[in-house]
């Protein structure tokens, strides 16, 4: 039985049975995982406000053959900012629901958690919410190994910094020169700028890549085909991207 001490992100939290919860987080060095508090609808001494999404915690269990068992939690990082506005919150929602539906259970990765974390800390203080979350997707996507080089194009073998234009078929991965356009509709054109952008975004150190923004113009035609490629590539719905269309209706009226 071995027991194991590390820094957490909550990612959910359901009842189980009649007393305990089972909470989805991800750590620092074990990647997406999932545990069983015992008794923690009853007694909320051990686990104290610390069981809320988006929360960075201390977190203590144990693995044993039934799976993991949380022995303690301690809230570390609230992150009140999300909790107070309802647009930040829906996005870091999302950001915590692709995290949720793409990084597989039990498989570690060093680069989601930071990521993730870095996220709400932005979303919490930057005003320019969607930016942020724009740059969380094309890092996140890049990190699980979605994203295309972006280097030229797949056709010709073009570099991307001698055309002005390009086109990204986001469910086929292609990226190509405006001499090679698909047919069809799953595609978005790009500019170069946009493309040095989205480059910039997956190769920056991350505690750089906030100093990026995405024109204004562009960034619901970026969020809207990289969620379309998420829900063909999950085959479903995200259960959030509701929420954020009812919030953009309301913004455009």
């Amino acid at each position: 039985m071995n027991t194991v001490e590390t820094e957490a992100i909550i990612l959910s939290t359901r009842d189980h049975g009649e007393s305990d919860r089972l909470i989805s987080f991800i750590s620092k060095s074990g990647g997406r995982l999932r545990g069983f508090a015992k008794g923690a609808r009853r007694s909320r001494r051990r686990f104290v406000h610390s069981f809320e999404p988006f929360s960075v915690v201390e977190l203590k269990y144990q693995e044993r053959k039934g799976g993991l068992w949380i022995e303690s939690s301690k809230l570390l990082e609230p992150f009140l900012g999300l909790r107070c506005d309802l647009e930040r919150w829906s996005y870091a929602a999302l950001a915590t629901e692709l995290v949720l539906e793409l990084v597989p259970e039990g498989e570690p990765n060093g680069e989601v958690f930071p990521l993730l974390k870095e996220t709400y800390l932005r979303l919490s203080e930057d005003r320019d919410s969607l930016n942020v979350l724009l740059l969380f997707l094309f890092r996140f996507l890049d990190v699980m190994g979605y994203l295309p080089a972006l280097d030229g194009c797949a056709h010709c073998g073009k570099p991307a910094t001698d055309g002005t234009r390009w086109t990204w078929a986001v469910g086929k991965g292609l990226f190509t020169c405006s001499d090679h356009r698909p047919q069809g509709q799953d595609h978005i054109s790009l500019d170069l700028g946009t493309v040095m952008l989205i480059r910039k975004a997956r190769q920056l150190p991350l505690e750089r890549i906030w100093r990026l923004y995405f024109t204004r113009d562009k960034r619901s035609s970026l969020l809207d085909v990289l969620l379309d490629w998420v829900r063909e590539h999950i085959r479903k719905d995200l259960s959030t991207l509701k929420m954020l269309r009812q919030l953009e209706s309301a913004s455009a009226s």
